[in-house]
């Protein structure tokens, strides 16, 4: 009497499980992040499960804001060409994690992140013989506060590398309010400064540059500053 039932269990564990109906693959430009403004676009294709494009089928675009917490929601719509390709372009404020799903199958692709930086500038002035003022400024969503440090590097012109020159805290930008001492908190803006000196050796002629480290949700975690030197 356990002759038929094994041979059916052994039918059933023979029958491959079921493919699934669409497959979403994503791609993030720019990979290595946008500084905060900018647009990053969120490309893909949408195959069959052998491997045949979909085309015109309706695809959305899901998002979760940094810290990760909540909910993805939806960000846009687009439709798949002939070849099963699709796009979007988004203005992200801050570190995201994005997907792509096609609710006519129910599939959706990996989840894939996209990094943000703060916009900066970097620039100098000449405080005295041989000392220079270098000034990093940052702009950011408003609800966003760094407080890493910024590195400063200055070397002499030509060379490859430059060695750290200056570690500065990195403060909010606070402007006077009419009838008060108390300067208020721009919000969104930041700057650190260093003076540095400049050896009379290098006759004026030098090139600098500035590192921020990841923080407060802005920037790839797998990037660091250099402890040292940095290479241009």
């Amino acid at each position: 009497m356990l002759r038929p039932l094994l041979i059916a269990l052994l039918a059933l564990a023979l029958v491959p499980a079921a493919a699934s109906a669409a497959v979403v693959e994503i791609q993030v430009t720019p990979a290595g992040g946008a500084d905060f403004g900018e647009t990053h676009a969120v490309t893909g294709k949408l195959t069959g499960p052998y491997g045949a494009p979909l085309v015109g089928r309706e695809v959305r675009l899901e998002i979760r804001r940094y810290p990760y917490k909540t909910p993805f929601v939806p960000a846009g719509t687009a439709t798949t060409g002939l070849d099963g390709r699709f796009a979007f372009e988004h203005a992200f404020d801050r570190n995201h994690q994005v997907r792509v799903l096609a609710p006519e199958f129910g599939d959706r692709s990996e989840v894939a992140p996209v990094y943000v930086f703060p916009r900066t500038s970097l620039t100098f002035s000449l405080v005295r013989r041989n000392v220079i003022r270098i000034v990093q400024t940052y702009r950011t969503p408003k609800s966003v506060r760094l407080t890493a440090p910024t590195l400063f590097y200055v070397g002499k012109a030509g060379k490859p590398r430059a060695p750290l020159a200056a570690k500065a805290k990195t403060k909010a930008v606070k402007r006077k309010v009419k009838g008060k001492k108390k300067r208020k908190r721009v919000k969104g803006r930041f700057r650190a400064s260093a003076d540095v000196r400049i050896p009379a050796s290098w006759k004026g002629r030098f090139r600098y540059a500035s590192c921020f480290p990841y923080n407060a949700g802005m920037g790839n975690p797998k990037l660091g500053c250099p402890k040292k030197r940095y290479k241009f």
